[in-house]
């Protein structure tokens, strides 16, 4: 019986040979096989069962979001640096290369399906990542033995020190302003997520697929600001914004590229002994 300890599952991803340990807060590993009854006329029961769909994993975690580092030509971590090239990716090269997972031992290639962080006033922000794995060829989606990661160890003081933090970001490109009377919002925090579509290709004879496709994205952020603006136009206009997250210092800037942005909905909510925010969400489709 293999016996590892949380310190000894560090989360490792790797992609086109860049490798990356996130500061994870917690992972979860899935993995299914989906089997089928069958009955049949003039029997009584179960005759059997049987496959219905090809054998698939899923992984999802949560890690301090890190902006320290260049992958890919992009300041901050590797999956902020993923997210950024699949949703962008050309409608002609939508073939998209796995990324290779690894956590307590156990290893799968898998393509990311959802990316979401948070920021506020004095506070670290922190993000969550999920992966789907449908294997490949003939290899499994998901395997391994419990095992320590191997690997150099975590250098915990130098990515600390890289922990994008609301004390150092700066979202005042996020605001919303009004012309009557004239004013800009004061921006308090801001919830960004973005989910991506594929479409894995099966033939016959071959229970995994051959190749995936990364199909179309959606994406959205949340301001919680001081200002409430009804005048949402019908067709609202399309904005192209930068989210970029710094940590202690202002070092390391993380950027996050939110192209052809309208403003869907505006609300406001109000507590006991509290200030009255409000709160505007954009979304933009790839």
């Amino acid at each position: 019986m293999a016996t590892v300890f949380y310190d000894k599952a560090a989360v490792e991803v790797k992609h086109n040979g860049v490798t990356e340990q996130l500061l994870a807060s917690d992972c979860s590993l899935n993995f299914t096989n989906s089997q089928q009854p069958l009955y049949a006329i003039g029997s009584k029961g179960v005759v059997g069962q049987f496959p219905s769909a090809a054998r698939g994993g899923s992984l999802s975690f949560s890690f301090l979001t890190t902006v320290t580092g260049t992958h890919f030509g992009q300041n901050g971590n590797i999956i902020n640096s993923l997210a950024s090239g699949i949703k962008n990716a050309a409608s002609n090269s939508s073939a998209v290369s796995g990324v290779e997972i690894k956590f307590a031992g156990v290893s799968g290639s898998g393509y990311l399906t959802s990316y979401s962080l948070g920021v506020a006033s004095n506070s670290i922000s922190s993000s969550s990542a999920a992966f789907t794995f449908y294997g490949s060829g003939s290899q499994l989606p998901v395997t391994g033995r419990l095992a320590p990661l191997a690997g150099q160890a975590l250098n915990t003081v130098s990515l600390a020190t890289g922990i994008a933090h609301g004390r150092f970001t700066n979202l005042n490109n996020l605001a919303t302003s009004i012309s009557n009377p004239e004013e800009t919002a004061t921006v308090f925090g801001a919830e960004y997520s973005l989910s991506l579509s594929y479409n894995p290709i099966y033939k016959v004879g071959q229970e995994f697929p051959t190749t995936c496709l990364y199909t179309n994205a959606q994406e959205s952020v949340n301001i919680t600001e001081d200002i409430f603006n009804s005048g949402l136009a019908f067709n609202e206009t399309a904005n192209d914004l930068t989210m970029t997250l710094s940590g202690l210092g202002g070092s390391n800037g993380m950027e996050i590229g939110i192209s052809g942005a309208k403003q869907v909905s505006t609300s406001m909510s109000a507590g006991l002994d509290d200030i009255v925010r409000t709160q505007k969400n954009l979304t933009a489709a790839y």
